[in-house]
């Protein structure tokens, strides 16, 4: 005979003691482990690509920042609300030698876009370029398992 773990007694115990308490009506208690309800949250997400972009915020003629770190947000977060329906914003602080050796360090925005296309995320670094005069912006690629996850 198969011996009975002492939580499936408690279990029933409760099951009973909630029927009798209730006239009749009985509730469904369901056990199931953290892996089995880890598997059905993971099971929706898909393999995308994520896109992460790197934006200076000092001019690339005078090598200082010209407009505040507020504003240069609010203008490239308009410029990635017209292509795109959601992204993620970073503020941080980056450096790097330009052609000449000069070490510059300056604020820096970091975007990334996990639902974009290719297309809408060249036109929107295009506009960036033009509209912080920056000489580059810095791309990032992988490949990331994405999920929506709505609560349990």
């Amino acid at each position: 005979m198969k011996k009975t773990k002492p939580l499936t007694w408690v279990i029933l115990i409760l099951l009973v003691l909630n029927l009798c308490a209730t006239g009749g009506v009985m509730v469904y208690l369901a056990q199931t482990s953290d892996a089995e309800a880890s598997d059905a949250v993971f099971a929706e997400s898909e393999q995308t690509t994520c896109y992460t972009i790197y934006i200076g915020t000092n001019d690339k003629d005078t090598y200082t920042q010209l407009i505040s770190l507020e504003d240069a947000k609010a203008l490239v977060n308009e410029i990635c609300s017209s292509y795109v329906e959601g992204y993620t914003v970073i503020e941080a602080n980056g450096g790097w030698v330009d052609e000449l050796g000069v070490l510059t360090e300056e604020q820096t925005l970091v975007y990334r876009f996990t639902d974009v296309q290719e297309a809408d995320l060249i036109a929107i670094m295009d506009e960036v370029l033009e509209v912080l005069n920056q000489n580059s912006i810095l791309v990032e690629t992988s490949e990331v398992q994405s999920f929506y996850y709505y609560g349990g």
